[in-house]
């Protein structure tokens, strides 16, 4: 399967012959009726493969992750002094042509996914198909 879309992203939505409108989805992404969506997590938690419910009350939509617990800005100057472990880097693989951008995308910066998932499963905007494992992260 390949995935490429945004979830920054303004899209036509045409709901019947005679209303076509505009949706703006910011850090979401369209969730349509068995159309397939990729949830990520962070270099340390898990990604959801899942598909649509084609939810209206929801614009047809998902979200796209849980969003940042701490800013790029509050990492990347205090970061370098915590530990790996202390940043979720344990164990954590990952390639990157420069170290800020590890720690500034460390696992510790990332609220938790999985209450994410099951509200929005529980809402009916999408079904879970697989949890995704991260075994190799690549950050530019």
């Amino acid at each position: 399967m390949v995935y490429d879309l945004p979830h920054n992203i303004t899209l036509p939505q045409q709901e019947s012959a005679q209303i076509h409108r505009w949706i703006t989805r910011k850090g979401a992404c369209p969730a349509y009726a068995e159309q397939p969506v990729i949830i990520p997590g962070s270099m340390g938690t898990p990604s959801y493969l899942v598909v649509g419910k084609g939810n209206p009350a929801f614009l047809w939509s998902a979200s796209h992750g849980a969003g940042r617990l701490r800013s790029r800005f509050e990492l990347s100057r205090r970061g370098a002094g915590y530990s790996e472990e202390t940043l979720g880097l344990t164990g954590v693989d990952c390639i990157t042509l420069r170290e800020e951008r590890r720690i500034e995308e460390a696992p510790v910066a990332y609220k938790p996914i999985q209450p994410v998932i099951e509200a929005q499963v529980k809402a009916e905007m999408v079904s879970v198909v697989a949890r995704l494992r991260p075994i190799l992260t690549f950050k530019a």
